[in-house]
Parts: C-alpha cells; structure tokens; sequence
C-alpha cells in the first residue's frame, strides 16, 4: 500500500485531450454514419428539413389540441 508522501506518478488527462478526443470521436462518428446511411444525400437533406420537422411538430400539436377540444364536448358520465 502506498503511503501519504508517495505522489500518484499516473499522467493525468487534462481537458484539452479529452475535448481533442471529442472532436475526433464525433468525426469519426460521422464518417462512418454517412458511409452506412441507407438514403442518398438529397433524400437524407429533405428528410433532416428544419422546415419539415417544424410543420410535422405543428400539425401534431394542432390534432392534439383538436382531439382535446372534442373531448370537451363530450358529456362526462
């Protein structure tokens, strides 16, 4: 067992290394996503759409606060 005055000789990681390993992890990440996607690249840019999700999370919303009106409506027994 090691006593008190013995300092730890192990190399600490700073956070320099371990964003740098972020970086390159995501990269590779990446890379092998776009390797593997099952879509061309025009079809995987409609399909990720700002526009397309914002609408599609809109009408969501809007059947959602149509169905809890209906329901509104309905006699409670």
């Amino acid at each position: 067992m090691a006593s008190e005055n013995e300092k730890c000789t192990c190399s600490g990681t700073g956070i320099k290394e371990l964003v740098l390993g972020g970086i390159i992890g995501g990269a590779i990440g990446a890379s092998i996503a776009l390797l593997f996607a099952p879509k061309s690249g025009a079809e995987m840019r409609k399909d990720l759409s700002v526009r397309e999700i914002v609408d599609s999370g809109v009408d969501k919303v809007k059947q959602a606060t149509t169905s809890l009106l209906h329901k509104d409506d309905e006699p409670f027994s």
